[in-house]
């Protein structure tokens, strides 16, 4: 890389983007080598103006609306204007028309990409908050041709689902909140800040106003992204076939399951869809079944369940022969988790009577759990002899033994809805989190705080962690394995 050339960041983000641009040009320190192209999903007729400006309210760079062949200079951010996409050549942008084939507009991945091609090793990447997969391929785009790629850390982005994409595609070189990335960027491309540079800790008082004033409209990310918008006309037509309501579950996976499912159609737009439910009403009971679907196996994440073996025996210990171990799995899906759970507690005592309650909404995974027969694939993280002994064969496929059977009690309902088991000792609810909003990830977690009897167990998922209100209920057993006991 040439010392002191201009480098070209871009910058791509959906619904909850402004959120995240906000802090992280703040704290943006000028270097006098990068220049700034915010690729922000909008409405064609977007709110051009007033992103810029309420950018430019909080930023240490001057914010201004790109216009066609500008040359861009560094310290400088450029907002791609709405019903355009943007596109780096040399050190010029260029506006043009939205290629057909792109879902949102401005693409993130058609100004990462020619970045990519233009800047090669001076491109630089940066994915904030949004929903979809836009920004993977011009990532990887700019990763090949010897650029740098960043994310916002998806815990912290109001929607995580274009952060997440591109970690999970491996297309990214560092994780970092946004407030970091201007520091972080500034460490990486040393230069020579202006003389009249707001030190960040001088421009950062106002953010959680910065929304709210002249922006009443701006409240509803929808605006910003089609995909929402389709979103929010499905759900209503999905609760009024199937009575299921997903209106809490995080945006982000259902998109991603209602984007396969129309791939798999060979449906585009969201017009197309629409016309098929009105031809096969039944397809709102098939894109049901697919945003409930879990995949799921025996002892997944095996070293997790290791220790929570450990704090098992340690529970069972101090209990008097006879007294039963309860548990709770909400979101059981097909039964693989409350059945490992069973296997474990058998393999740790036999005075102790299990009683494990599975609680699922979907009512297909439920009627696979209660038949308790598993392909072989569901037992690839399960030692050979440990399922020899509480299996049998059966065909290509495997049948769980009576004696684990009979330890649980699967029922049909929703994790908020009807009276949950009480006085558990353990309350196992992995990967279930991940789906919800925060607010209702607080409730729930006050919930398992209730039905928990003292110094009981809560398990989560490996992708899941605790707020500000989970961890004043709960104090780690294990914080990289997600094993907490009920504080009080």
């Amino acid at each position: 890389m040439t010392a002191n050339a201009l480098l070209v960041a871009g910058v791509g983000a959906s619904a909850g983007g402004l959120e995240a641009m906000l802090p992280m040009f703040a704290f943006m320190r000028p270097t006098g080598r990068i220049a700034y192209v915010v690729a922000q999903h909008m409405a064609k007729n977007g709110h051009d103006e007033l992103v810029v400006r309420l950018i430019g309210r909080e930023s240490a760079l001057p914010v201004k609306l790109a216009e066609e062949g500008v040359r861009l200079v560094a310290d400088t951010v450029y907002v791609i204007p709405s019903g355009k996409d943007g596109l780096v050549q040399g050190e010029m942008l260029r506006l043009q028309a939205p290629d057909d084939s792109h879902i949102s507009t401005p693409s993130v991945n058609a100004l990462f990409s020619s970045i990519a091609c233009s800047c090669r090793d001076h491109g630089i990447g940066i994915i904030l908050s949004g929903t979809g997969m836009d920004g993977v391929q011009g990532c990887r785009a700019i990763r090949s041709s010897g650029g740098l790629t960043l994310a916002q850390e998806p815990g912290e982005a109001k929607f995580d689902g274009m952060p997440v994409a591109a970690i999970e595609a491996k297309v990214v070189d560092q994780v970092l909140s946004a407030s970091q990335i201007g520091p972080a960027l500034a460490l990486r491309f040393p230069g020579s800040p202006r003389p009249d540079w707001r030190a960040p800790e001088h421009v950062h008082e106002n953010l959680s106003r910065t929304l709210a004033e002249n922006a009443p409209d701006y409240a509803d990310p929808a605006l910003f992204d089609p995909g929402l918008r389709e979103l929010q006309q499905l759900l209503p037509q999905i609760l009024k076939a199937t009575g299921i309501d997903f209106s809490s579950y995080k945006e982000d996976t259902l998109l991603r399951r209602l984007e396969k499912r129309k791939a798999t159609l060979g449906i585009e737009s969201a017009g197309d869809y629409q016309q098929l439910i009105r031809r096969q009403p039944e397809e709102l009971h098939v894109l049901q079944h697919i945003f409930l679907v879990s995949v799921s196996s025996f002892f997944r994440d095996r070293e997790s369940f290791n220790i929570l073996k450990v704090s098992l025996a340690k529970l069972i210990s101090g209990k008097r022969p006879d007294e039963p171990i309860r548990v709770w799995v909400p979101g059981c899906a097909s039964g693989e988790e409350p059945l490992t759970l069973a296997i474990i507690l058998k393999e740790l005592t036999d005075r102790c009577p299990i009683e494990i309650v599975g609680t699922d909404l979907n009512p297909e995974a439920l009627a696979m759990a209660r038949e308790a027969v598993y392909r072989q694939t569901a037992f690839k993280e399960m030692d050979v002899a440990l399922r020899d002994r509480y299996f049998t064969a059966k065909g290509q496929h495997y049948q769980a033994a009576p004696e684990l059977v009979d330890c649980i009690r699967y029922e049909q309902r929703d994790v908020f809805g009807g009276a949950p088991p009480h006085n558990l000792d353990l309350v196992s609810c992995r990967n279930l989190l991940i789906y919800m909003k925060s607010h209702l990830q607080d409730r729930l977690i006050k919930n398992f705080h209730q039905v928990l009897r003292s110094q009981g167990l809560l398990f989560i998922g490996q992708a899941e962690s605790l707020s500000f209100i989970g961890n004043s209920l709960f104090v780690p057993i294990d914080h990289y394995h997600r094993l907490f006991r009920r504080r009080h």
